[in-house]
């Protein structure tokens, strides 16, 4: 077991050659023809990009790379022989595992030697089906899928590394301690669904800001993590470990199942989390006003086609956010302490063995039953400046590891890239040269890749010296997308009229708005080939002739061809259209007679508005024109009540009767109460109401149902306004009188107490009554049914001076009468 476990350190140290970049599709994300994929380094880019609509069918951006072991060139299959299927072949040396022999595997490798700790990272994005679209010229959507994996493996000394590449196996180290102060590795791969939303909040002149941001829904598929702190050991020639003082933890997805025969395998059982990707991006237009155009009746248009920046900043923060997970069954967290340990003897077969052996061995200190993975959250910045015509250069930052070296956090390194470009529409190129911080602890400090994007097709590298040159490799890159673009394309205007060619009538020949490109040379919104006079603007009706006076009547048939005139004196005026000639009016400006030589009367009551006091109103010549409608011989101008026949010494007016009972307001006692004569108008005393007196047979439910309505009816205070708690008891009344909608008729009569203005009180019984009313209505009680009386104050059948006797007085009686 003990060289099981020495040739599996040694597969882990072989795993650094293994490297996914650190800024996916380098060179292309950066360009103003990314559309969806831009998203990926700041969700602001979608929104005023020059792309109308970009969807991604597939892309993926694939890295291998090492700080420590390398390649040799002529150990690979050629370039060449890679892009023809079926010579791409490896040398049998790959597979030859005897030490002795000169084809060993071991000699197809290379090591870099420096006083960096050793490390690796891998980490692939996959994007699937994803895309985004303008809205309009300040809104832009987009929806993004992928997956993505990383591994981290770092904080291997340089000791520690030669002495796993060597199997433990070299006697120079025999005795001697090594030492590692920490050692990790982190594992997550999981799937991503983004919806980008970004929006421009600022682009009426050379200062442009637009903002986005990119809320994501995680699936967390896998994570592993494994730590070592503070180790140190040595070992002797009969495989005896000392160690001091270390600490170990471990843990992996609850989904992977650690099986005994064989290896593990994976169960769907995602996990989830939620990340978040936010930035903005502000462009400096000095020259904007080139960049706008009027068309089709707008103006100050942006041509949509155009980059109008000289220099574009940006900053965003990408991958905030986690997923959390639930631990398998082999998780643990060990403190490591011995003396003297033969690893010879003890099983590390996988990691079920592994835990097994720790656990023979060690107290587990393991508390949490889950862990959580930070995202690799890093922060991009750029500055794109365009040196003109389709000419730019690129300046970009992806500041990576945030958070330093977690035991929980998958992360990126940082690179920074200058990347010179060309753009067309359909086409783009760009040699990025980059610094990457992993890389360059290889002694690779600077990389120039390549990126092409011909029309739907972008392929790229962050290094071409993998493919144009036969030293040892420590770092390969190549990525490509397939997408359906449209993007933004100049707005055609074939006449340079303002006109686009798709809403030109007259493609060829310049023209207006009005008449959909086609010409008005002479202005007068008369299209030329309908224009009889197309040089001198004229009106429509005449063909595009002109009329000086705007009469109607055009000049060559116009007696005052520059006075507004009539036809019917030939273009003379008669300025108050009264059929008399301004010359013959004695009122030229008013319409009169021609009986009162064209003055008015405008009332026609045959006295001359100069000589009427009631010019607008209608009157007999014995009031000069004025009228008395009520025919009181006061005229109504003097009369109060014009409309009623009045005697004078009531100025006009009659006397009245408010409550309509027969007795005038001046000899009734109760002017606001209906009554009768013989009580001066006030009404007779009424019997005090039982609302289960009822004269109607009925049923003993039924006069529940009535009782209930009675007793349960409330109005807010001093108002009309039926309460809540009344609402079951109406409502039942209601399905009461619709069963009985042919033979009942129900009498509501409203009464107040004497409390406030007696007039008042009498209203506010009215309206309580037609309240209860109303509402009956509205629950479907026929309104033929239902009959309204409303008494105020003067009808108490409770003491006013106490208050259960005025709760008595505040009342809707209710009454059923049989149907006549």
């Amino acid at each position: 077991m003990y060289h099981v476990m020495k040739k599996s350190l040694f597969a882990c140290l072989v795993l650094l050659l293994v490297n996914v970049s650190a800024q996916d599709y380098q060179g292309f994300v950066t360009s103003n023809y990314a559309g969806v994929t831009g998203a990926i380094v700041n969700p602001a880019n979608i929104v005023d990009s020059r792309m109308k609509f970009d969807m991604t069918l597939f892309g993926n951006n694939t890295n291998f790379s090492s700080n420590y072991i390398g390649v040799k060139a002529s150990s690979l299959p050629k370039p060449a022989d890679l892009l023809s299927f079926g010579k791409a072949t490896f040398p049998s040396s790959w597979s030859n595992t005897d030490k002795n022999s000169p084809d060993y595997f071991k000699n197809n490798l290379v090591r870099y030697q420096s006083d960096h700790d050793k490390g690796m990272y891998v980490s692939t994005r996959l994007v699937l089906p994803s895309f985004m679209v303008n809205l309009n010229s300040k809104n832009a959507l987009a929806l993004s899928i992928g997956a993505r994996n990383y591994v981290n493996i770092e904080g291997l000394s340089p000791a520690l590394a030669d002495a796993a590449y060597n199997e433990f196996s070299d006697p120079s180290i025999f005795l001697k301690k090594i030492k590692n102060p920490h050692f990790g590795m982190q594992q997550m791969a999981w799937g991503e669904y983004g919806l980008t939303y970004a929006h421009v909040f600022k682009d009426d002149g050379e200062h442009f800001f637009k903002a986005g941001i990119t809320p994501k829904l995680l699936q967390g598929l896998t994570a592993s993590y494994f730590s070592i702190d503070n180790l140190e050991f040595a070992i002797d020639t009969t495989n005896i470990y000392s160690f001091v003082s270390s600490q170990v933890h471990y843990s992996y997805s609850d989904n992977v199942d650690i099986s005994a025969n064989g290896g593990p395998t994976i169960n769907f059982k995602p996990s989830y989390g939620f990340g978040l990707d936010i930035g903005g991006v502000y462009e400096w237009r000095p020259k904007f006003q080139d960049h706008k155009y009027d068309m089709d009746g707008k103006k100050d248009l942006w041509r949509k086609n155009e980059n109008k920046y000289e220099l574009k900043a940006s900053l965003a923060v990408v991958d905030i956010g986690g997923i959390r997970y639930n631990k398998g069954i082999y998780s643990n967290d060990f403190d490591v302490k011995i003396t003297a340990w033969n690893l010879g003897t003890l099983d590390f077969n996988g990691i079920k063995g592994f835990d097994s052996t720790m656990n023979s061995k060690f107290p587990s200190s393991k508390t949490d039953n889950s862990f959580k993975m930070s995202l690799p959250t890093a922060i991009n910045a750029q500055v794109d400046y365009h040196l003109g015509k389709i000419f730019y250069v690129n300046l970009m930052g992806h500041i990576a590891n945030l958070r330093g070296y977690k035991t929980l956090n998958v992360h990126d390194y940082t690179t920074i890239s200058l990347a010179p470009r060309v753009e067309w529409s359909w086409a783009e190129a760009s040699l990025p040269v980059s610094y990457n911080t992993f890389n360059a602890q290889a002694g690779q400090n600077i990389k120039v890749g390549a990126m092409l994007r011909l029309g739907p097709f972008i392929f790229g590298t962050n290094d071409l010296s993998t493919y144009v040159n036969a030293k040892d490799i420590y770092h390969a890159n190549f990525y490509f997308m397939v997408k359906v673009p449209i993007p933004y394309t100049k707005v055609r205007d074939r006449d340079k009229d303002g006109i686009s060619d798709k809403k030109d009538m007259c493609k060829d020949v310049p023209g207006t708005w009005e008449f959909k490109g086609c010409p008005d040379r002479d202005g007068d919104h008369v299209k030329d080939v309908n224009d009889k006079c197309p040089d001198q603007p004229g009106l429509k009706e005449f063909d595009g002739c002109p009329d000086r006076d705007l009469d109607s009547i055009p000049d060559k048939d116009d007696a005052c061809p520059d006075e507004k005139g009539v036809k019917k004196f030939n273009g003379c005026p008669d300025s108050d259209g009264d059929d008399i000639m301004d010359k013959e009016d004695d009122c030229p400006f008013d319409a009169g007679k021609a009986e009162f030589k064209g003055c008015p009367d405008t009332d026609a009551d045959g006295t001359p508005d100069r000589e009427d006091p009631c010019p607008d109103e209608f009157g007999p010549l014995e009031y000069k024109g004025c009228p008395d409608h009520d025919g009181d011989s006061i005229v109504d101008r003097e009369d109060p009540c014009p409309d009623q026949y009045g005697p004078r010494e009531n100025k006009g007016c009659p006397w009245p009767d408010t409550d309509k009972d027969g007795v005038l307001d001046k000899e009734d006692d109760c002017p606001l109460v209906a009554g009768v004569i013989e009580l001066k108008g006030c009404p007779r005393p009424v019997v005090p109401y039982n609302p289960v007196a009822q004269v109607v047979p009925m049923k003993a439910a039924e006069k529940k149902i009535i009782e209930k309505a009675f007793a349960s009816l409330e109005f807010a205070t001093a108002k009309d306004l039926i309460k809540p708690k009344s609402f079951p008891g109406l409502n039942q009344l209601a399905n009461l009188m619709i069963q009985h909608k042919e033979d009942w008729k129900l009498k509501l009569a409203g009464h107040t107490d004497n409390e406030g203005i007696a007039e008042k009180n009498m209203v506010l019984s009215e309206k309580r009554a037609k309240a209860v009313k109303n509402y009956l209505i509205k629950k479907g009680v026929k309104e033929d049914q239902i009959l309204t009386e409303w008494y105020g104050q003067t009808v108490p059948i409770g003491d006013n001076k106490t208050p259960a006797g005025r709760q008595k007085n505040r009342r809707v009686e209710m009454k059923i009468l049989l149907k006549e």
